[in-house]
């Protein structure tokens, strides 16, 4: 299952005609990020799973419909709920957002 996500994300950034360079692996993602949510800091739930709010979920810092990469540089960790509140804005726009609802 983790296999067929990896090769979807692999995917939709190709059909994008965006860089995928260095491969993005979630435990690494979420390691370096410390199991916290990047937009709100709060500690996600490692065994919860989406659609729960605070599933953890990797987000693209720049969208890939905004022309964004799919690299480790380019992604970090979220919960569910604040990246769906982002959605392919960016933290600028969404940080207001997120403040209210924390």
């Amino acid at each position: 299952q983790c296999k067929n996500r990896y090769f979807a994300r692999i995917r939709r950034a190709q059909l994008r005609n965006v860089g995928t360079g260095d491969p993005v692996r979630f435990h690494e993602i979420a390691e370096r990020d410390g199991w916290r949510c990047q937009l709100c800091s709060k500690p996600v739930h490692r065994n919860a799973q989406v659609p729960h709010p605070n599933a953890p979920v990797l987000d693209h810092i720049i969208p890939l419909s905004k022309r964004g990469t799919h690299e480790p540089s380019n992604v970090q960790l979220a919960h569910f709920m604040c990246n769906s509140i982002k959605s392919d804005g960016t933290y600028g726009v969404a940080g207001e957002q997120l403040r209210l609802i924390a």
